[in-house]
């Protein structure tokens, strides 16, 4: 699992940028369709207009930002159908991810999941700390999957459902979040593999729902 390595250097500028670009995004402090301008962006975080160009190039790349010709760059808008084509796609894969990464199991990896798990339930002072949490949790349960295209995919899945969740946020929520979390990580403990899919599936629609009773 977690080991030194370059990933666990400290990030380059182009990597700070594109890291504070995309949690920007992935928060809602940027909002879907809004104009992402490199100038203003350079300014307010202290970097160059250059690494901020880009980033919005290799957003642009995962859908999360738009370039147009001669409008610029602008946060990818959301959608009821494009939030129901990625969820499809999670009800798919995340599941089959969560049961490989459970049949790899290590005390390393069941330790990893329950310091997550701690991280996710204390109290957080903003959302974007909530969401950085609830993100962590999410795909350290994936970890150990054996393929790891699968779980680069689900974790990039993961990075465009998040801007769902933002707006899904604003309204009311069939189930409570808090106890599908305890129920995942508690079946995830127990090696039910059966059970902890079929929460994670329920908590996924129940997502969904909600995301899709705020856009249209």
């Amino acid at each position: 699992m977690s080991s030194l390595s370059s990933a666990d250097a400290p990030p380059t500028l182009s990597e700070w940028v594109d890291g504070r670009l995309r949690s920007a995004i992935l928060s809602g402090e940027l909002v879907a369709g809004e104009k992402l301008r490199s100038e203003h962006l350079a300014a307010q975080w202290g970097v160059s207009p250059t690494p901020l160009r880009e980033a919005f190039q290799r957003l642009a790349g995962e859908g999360m930002v738009v370039i147009e010709p001669q409008r610029g760059a602008r946060v990818a808008a959301i959608d009821a159908r494009e939030a129901a084509e990625h969820y499809e796609l999670r009800l798919l894969l995340d599941p089959k991810a969560l049961r490989s990464s459970m049949a790899n199991a290590s005390d390393e990896w069941r330790a990893e999941v329950t310091a997550s798990y701690a991280r996710l339930v204390q109290p957080h002072p903003t959302i974007p700390d909530y969401l950085h949490a609830h993100r962590a949790f999410h795909l350290v349960l994936l970890e150990g999957c054996s393929n790891r295209q699968l779980f680069r995919t689900v974790a990039q899945l993961h990075d465009h459902t998040q801007r769902f969740q933002v707006v899904g946020s604003g309204g009311p929520r069939r189930g409570n979040p808090a106890a599908e979390h305890a129920e995942l990580h508690d079946a995830v403990m127990a090696g039910d593999s059966r059970r902890a899919t079929t929460v994670l599936s329920a908590h996924l629609r129940a997502t969904l729902d909600a995301v899709l009773a705020q856009v249209k």
